[in-house]
């Protein structure tokens, strides 16, 4: 009797101890950038990854796409340096992550960024989720911008993944409207908002640690 009833709580404890201890393996974050008909794709390692060059008129220099994922639901696109010669193409920078595990009520998108010297254009950042497909943006989570100079801007969006594990993707358009071309200085994060236990969670796993406690009571009486 006791070993069915202690089966039977840990079988309603689990799913909730398994929410709480998530494994921290690292997916393989990756980085594409397109202008004017050209793409490239990277791949990083251990929730890093980096692109130094050209893509069609655009340089770029961008030190660190940077992943907390999957027990930490973090993905940050974080100083970008591009300079996009007069009359370039629009530049689109993707950053996705795959595996978040950690349930969420919502997202913070942040950004900030800035036109380096003279020039002009623009600087848009959205982000998306979706059932852990890379590069997907299947589930829309917000906009920040367009800016057309200095910003520094956060808003937090209730919108929550359609399974579990998930993916992330960040997304940042840069243009150049000016004759003279435009450097850019960016950073750009998707940060998960934390949900909290539903009462009647908290009161299984309350019980469920009682009902343990109890049958070790027991056991050490009848010892």
């Amino acid at each position: 009797m006791n070993r069915k009833v202690l089966t039977a709580i840990a079988l309603a404890a689990g799913p909730l101890l398994a929410a709480g201890f998530a494994s921290n393996a690292m997916a393989t974050i990756a980085l594409q950038l397109s202008s004017g008909g050209t793409t490239i794709t990277t791949f990083g390692a251990g929730g890093i990854v980096s692109f130094v060059g050209a893509v069609g008129q655009w340089n770029i220099n961008t030190p660190n796409g940077v992943s907390l994922g999957p027990g930490t639901t973090s993905i940050d696109l974080s100083t970008i340096d591009a300079t996009g010669a007069a009359g370039a193409a629009p530049l689109t920078i993707l950053l996705t992550d795959t595996g978040y595990t950690t349930p969420v009520s919502g997202f913070t998108m942040a950004g900030s960024g800035h036109i380096v010297g003279s020039g002009a254009g623009s600087a848009t950042f959205d982000a998306y989720t979706d059932a852990n497909t890379p590069f997907a943006t299947t589930i829309h989570i917000g906009t920040l911008g367009p800016f057309s100079g200095g910003y520094n801007a956060s808003q937090s969006f209730n919108v929550t993944p359609s399974s579990n594990p998930y993916e992330l993707t960040e997304k940042l358009v840069l243009t150049t409207t000016g004759t003279n071309g435009v450097e850019w200085s960016t950073d750009s994060s998707t940060v998960g908002i934390p949900r909290v236990p539903e009462p009647a969670s908290l009161t299984l796993l309350g019980s469920a640690l009682i009902g343990l406690g109890w049958l070790g009571r027991r056991r050490r009486e009848t010892v």
